[in-house]
């Protein structure tokens, strides 16, 4: 976390951008590069809702593997370093790895813990001579009742608040509260926070309850909740995000109960971290087709990592097709393998020189649409309509220059444009003078981009004749019956030896796959058509934008 900006005069309103400058400090802090490092399978707590309980076994890790993977981390570009368990203090050299780690050179140092150990004026006074930066307790009650009643200790709520008065009366750390929300806590989210805000606490991560661990066990009827029924809870809760004095972050929560805050939606930077704590499993499922132990409807349906995992499932379907309508190729090319035919093959690269590499890996493609981020000395090209002996059909501008230069050519070609303040203006003109304009929205990996690039799709396609189509744009913004569905294959997805690799998959997913829906678009004519708009979309612009077609 770590984040701090000055106040604000007032509190932005509602809605999905909220305060810019708040959202820039969040976005940096969640691209920040960690080495998460676990020091112990063991907790004096004992969560009703813990997700590693099948990890603990009451040991420590080494000294010597943890001193190894707290160098390593640095080594690889890590500046943060947050030590983790089970409960982490307990380990008897908690401290001296706190020191590793400041002398490895982290930019910051945090632990997430229960905190009781900070209660002991020597262990916190050592703790900060020693470099840690960041205390992040974990608290979920307004009081000991409910709080020792979820982390199963008597007593628990008392020492843990202790530890947390004494961190911040220190004034040597920064200090944050995690609440796992469930049935038990969820309605008094409000109380903790304003109780929590009382003592001088500013930032906390709310993480939704999923379904592993003790979560999906005997108590898992008292831990899971109804999100419809505690929409107002929530809400409540979430409004102190509004405060500009107050960071609220959320973790694995389903974005479309964030409607009215969806600057609070997790970066989906983020699930590449999910994708890399679960790799092993993922590696078994790809190679030998050993489905995750925990993919059964029941319990999905409460994980926030459902939508990646159906994803995983139709990529596979797609890369067993022996022809696909877009295939689509960006370096690095994979090197073995064979790939299917193609309706379209589409090509991003520097520029036509390298396309006759692209064709010759995907020989079966029928034509190609051409991504290219220069230009320069294709004009000869395109207007034979041939490029590496596939006739084009489509060509994708960046630029109003690119946009004029590309319709300019004679051709059957359409010209995909891609939408942004630049081109806005462009857009509009040349709509007038072609048939073959097709504008496009494009998602970024990061919200503040999107926020930079975008305009109003809405209002650029109502003022467009119906001649001109729309890509990655749904109806209720682009103003045109739903685009055809294609069966694509991202050929990024795939390693060396042209086989879905899990990692390369979820950097495409995160980059163009992770999409999302109000709950509003049920009520919408071309709902089951639509697969609505990419996440950081809807982070930036909110769910607002999307307006439901009536039947």
């Amino acid at each position: 976390m770590n984040v701090r900006t000055p106040p604000a005069s007032s509190p932005p309103a509602p809605g999905a951008a909220g305060d810019a400058a708040k959202v820039e400090a969040h976005e940096s802090a969640a691209h920040e590069k960690r080495n998460w490092v676990r020091l112990t399978y063991d907790c004096n707590n004992h969560c009703s809702f813990c997700l590693d309980t099948l990890a603990h076994d009451g040991t420590l890790r080494s000294n010597l593997d943890i001193k190894v993977q707290i160098v390593e981390g640095r080594k690889k570009g890590a500046t943060r370093l947050i030590l983790s368990g089970g409960e982490p203090t307990m380990h008897p050299n908690f401290l001296d790895f706190v020191l590793l780690g400041r002398r490895a050179g982290y930019r910051r140092i945090q632990t997430v813990t229960n905190g009781r150990m900070f209660a002991y004026p020597e262990f916190l006074q050592r703790a900060a001579e020693n470099g840690l930066h960041e205390i992040t307790f974990s608290i979920h009650g307004p009081n000991a009742k409910i709080h020792d009643a979820l982390v199963g200790v008597a007593g628990a709520f008392e020492e843990e608040t202790a530890g947390l008065h004494a961190a911040l009366a220190s004034g040597r750390f920064i200090v944050n509260i995690d609440i796992v929300i469930n049935k038990q806590n969820v309605a008094h989210l409000s109380e903790m926070l304003e109780l929590f805000l009382s003592w001088g606490v500013r930032e906390f991560d709310l993480l939704h309850i999923i379904p592993f661990g003790n979560a999906w066990g005997p108590a898992r009827e008292s831990l899971f909740y109804d999100l419809e029924q505690n929409a107002e809870h929530l809400r409540r809760a979430f409004a102190y995000s509004l405060r500009p004095d107050v960071h609220v972050w959320l973790n694995r929560f389903p974005p479309e109960y964030t409607e009215g805050f969806e600057a609070l939606i997790q970066d989906p930077y983020k699930l590449n971290d999910e994708i890399r704590g679960r790799r092993e499993e993922f590696d078994r499922y790809l190679a030998v087709g050993q489905k995750l132990q925990c993919r059964e409807p029941e319990r999905c349906r409460y994980c926030y990592l459902e939508q990646l995992c159906d994803g995983l499932d139709r990529a596979l379907e797609e890369r067993r097709l022996a022809e696909v309508d877009v295939l689509r190729l960006a370096e690095p090319l994979s090197i073995a393998g064979t790939l299917p035919a193609a309706r379209f093959l589409r090509v991003v690269a520097r520029s036509l020189t390298d396309v006759p590499r692209f064709v010759a890996r995907a020989p079966g493609a029928e034509s190609l649409w051409l991504e290219l981020a220069d230009w320069a000395g294709a004009e000869a090209a395109l207007r034979t309509g041939v490029v590496a002996g596939k006739p084009v059909a489509r060509v994708y501008a960046e630029t109003a220059a690119d946009a004029r230069r590309l319709l300019a050519l004679a051709g059957t070609f359409e010209v995909a444009v891609w939408a942004n303040r630049d081109t806005a203006s462009t857009i509009a003109e040349l709509a007038r003078e072609s048939s073959r304009l097709v504008v496009a929205q494009r998602n970024y990996d990061k919200v503040t981009e999107q926020l930079t690039r975008d305009v109003d799709l809405a209002t650029l396609c109502a003022a467009l004749p119906p001649s001109v189509g729309t890509e990655n744009i749904p109806a209720c913004l682009g103003g045109r019956p739903p685009e055809r569905s294609l069966r694509v294959l991202d050929a990024a997805m795939l390693g060396p030896d042209a086989r879905l690799d899990v990692g390369k998959y979820g950097e495409r997913y995160v980059a163009e796959r992770f999409r999302t829906k109000s709950r509003r678009c049920g009520e919408c004519v071309h709902e089951a058509g639509c697969d609505g708009v990419h996440i950081n979309f809807v982070r930036a612009h909110g769910y607002a934008a999307l307006r439901p077609i009536a039947p």
